[in-house]
Parts: structure tokens; C-alpha cells; sequence
């Protein structure tokens, strides 16, 4: 997908040098000039954030948090942070409920919010309160009350718990190891396989795990213009290997993670 909006962000910043070059670069056109100058110095971050504010929209790096955005304010209690962080969690195997007994809340109130909060983020033209939402989805573990909440049924996997937090840190902090796993669960889903489970078997995290971890190199599109071919690469080298196993276990015996 996101190979997609770089393809057609370098389409449209191709289109607009045309224009510029006939126009002589017009200060009416100020906007585009500054999403093509960032685009000529390879700053593809700054051509995305540029482009988005010339069509209405934030990013993650232009989002605001107004305390006075009526779009922002808490719902029973539940700021948008909360509820990031909540939805988070439940992907992380933890239930409403637990979500709910952490943030001293009662579920009627936690529908009420998620209800809330979701035709919030669907209804808001500029993307702002997407944005700020997706920024704390990847701040979970920071949450002062949800930080460190664990699923009670946590997911059946035999990868050791320190193993599996060491798997969580080094996605956090090692893009290639990130953008490796991004290729292999594409290789799954290509070849059969549940990566899901795949994930959970091998790693011992569940997708919105590996996906909290990794939101800072997802929403960089300097990082994802230069991981992406090796994304791509990683995903051919899995694939390969995917093929040859039955899909039923050994899948990845001499992978080195």
C-alpha cells in the first residue's frame, strides 16, 4: 500500500514540476513549490506533509492537539490518547473489560467513547484527529494506566516471554528488522499461511503488537521510501521458503531472527 502512495506522490510532484516550469514558479503556487522542492532535496517526508497541507490534510507530523478542538475533547473521561491506547491493547489480546477496570471506567461509557471516537476520526475532513490517534496508538506502552496491562489470555506461543519482548524492542529500534517482518507477513498471506499466527508462533507478538512498535517507521516516508525494496526483497526471500514447507510447522527453522 504504501509502495502505492509513494508511486503516486512522485507522479504528482512529476506533474507539478511540469507546471511549475511552465509558470516560472508563481507565488500563487507556493505550495506546490514547497512539495517540489522537498522532493529534488529527497525529503520525501517533508513533499508528503506539504502535499497533504495544500489538498486540506494534516499528517502525523502536522496534526495538532488544540485543547480547545471540540474534536478532541474527552469522552466520559476518555481522552484520545486513552482510547488509542485501549484499542492497542485489545489488539494486544487484552479485553474490553480489563481496558475498562484499568482506566476506572464502565463499558457502557467505553462503547459510548469508541463510538464516539471512531465517527470522529471518520467524519473529520482534515485527517487531524486520525492522526493524533495513530500517534498514540503507538505510544501504548507509555500510558500511566495501560502501559504495562497484560492480556489474561495471553495467545498460546512457545517463544519464552523475555524473547518475546526482546523481539518487541528490536522493531522498535532496528528499521531493517521491522520492515523484514513486514515482508515475511506478506509472504505468509501470499503463500496460505495465517500471519498472524505466524507471528505469534515465531515471535511471540500479535500483529497490533509488531504494528504499535513500528508506527514511527511507518509514518516516515523518508524511512519508507528507503525500506521498501528491501521490504520487497525479504518478502521474495520468505516467499521462497514458504513455498518449499508443507505450511504445517518448520516454516522457519533456519531463519535467523
Amino acid at each position: 500500500m504504501f509502495k502505492k502512495i509513494l508511486k503516486g506522490l512522485t507522479g504528482n510532484l512529476d506533474d507539478i514540476a511540469k507546471n511549475v516550469a511552465k509558470v516560472q514558479k508563481s507565488k500563487s503556487e507556493g505550495a506546490h513549490h514547497d512539495m517540489l522542492d522537498a522532493y529534488i532535496q529527497g525529503d520525501f517526508q517533508k513533499a508528503f506533509d506539504s502535499g497533504a497541507a495544500s489538498v486540506g490534510y494534516t499528517t502525523m507530523n502536522t496534526a495538532t492537539e488544540d485543547p480547545n478542538d471540540p474534536q478532541l475533547q474527552p469522552v466520559h473521561g476518555i481522552t484520545v490518547y486513552d482510547y488509542a491506547a485501549g484499542a492497542a491493547k485489545v489488539g494486544e489480546g487484552c479485553s474490553e473489560e480489563q481496558v475498562c477496570r484499568a482506566l476506572g471506567v464502565e463499558r457502557p461509557q467505553w462503547d459510548e467513547a469508541q463510538t464516539t471516537w471512531n465517527n470522529r476520526m471518520r467524519d473529520d475532513k482534515t485527517m487531524n484527529v486520525m492522526n493524533v490517534y495513530s500517534k498514540y496508538f503507538g505510544m501504548v506502552k507509555d500510558h500511566e494506566k495501560l502501559g504495562s496491562l497484560q492480556p489474561e489470555n495471553t495467545p498460546t506461543t512457545d517463544i519464552p516471554s523475555g524473547d518475546a519482548a526482546a523481539n518487541l524492542q528490536r522493531l522498535e529500534t532496528d528499521k531493517h528488522y521491522f520492515f523484514e517482518i513486514q515482508g515475511a507477513l506478506q509472504a505468509a498471506y501470499d503463500n496460505g499461511i495465517d500471519g498472524a499466527q505466524w507471528l505469534i508462533d515465531n515471535l511471540g507478538l500479535t500483529i497490533s503488537q509488531v504494528n504499535g512498535a513500528g508506527t514511527k517507521w511507518m509514518n516516515n516516508f523518508n524511512t519508507m521510501a528507503e525500506m521498501m525494496d528491501y521490504q520487497d526483497q525479504k518478502k521474495n526471500e520468505y516467499s521462497q521458503r514458504f513455498a518449499q514447507e508443507s505450511g504445517t510447522g518448520g516454516i522457519v527453522d533456519d531463519i535467523n531472527f
